[in-house]
């Protein structure tokens, strides 16, 4: 079933720089939208872990990586308020 009516997309989650699993398939399911016609963009964060959680050397993307869409890192994991500017800007 398609539903030719749906005009845009916001993926909320973890995206460029960030890097593993969950941001790479953030990343195809936007780069796929916007392939099937759908206007599409990722919210993500701007610090995902507080890295002294953080289990790896680093949770950012050492490469520079390119994408067809936007990503605006808006939410912080350690500040509640930031999911209430990210609720705002999703709105507009």
């Amino acid at each position: 079933m398609t539903n030719n009516s749906l005009n845009s997309v916001v993926i909320l989650g973890p995206a460029y720089p960030l890097r593993g699993g969950i941001a790479n398939l953030n990343e195809a399911l936007c780069d796929n939208l916007i392939k099937s016609g759908i206007n599409s963009e990722v919210v993500s964060f701007s610090l995902q872990y507080p890295s002294f959680l953080f289990p790896g050397t680093t949770q950012y993307e050492t490469s520079v990586i390119k994408h067809p869409f936007k990503i605006t890192p808006l939410l912080n994991s350690v500040n509640p308020l930031t999911w209430i500017k990210a609720v705002r800007y999703i709105k507009k």
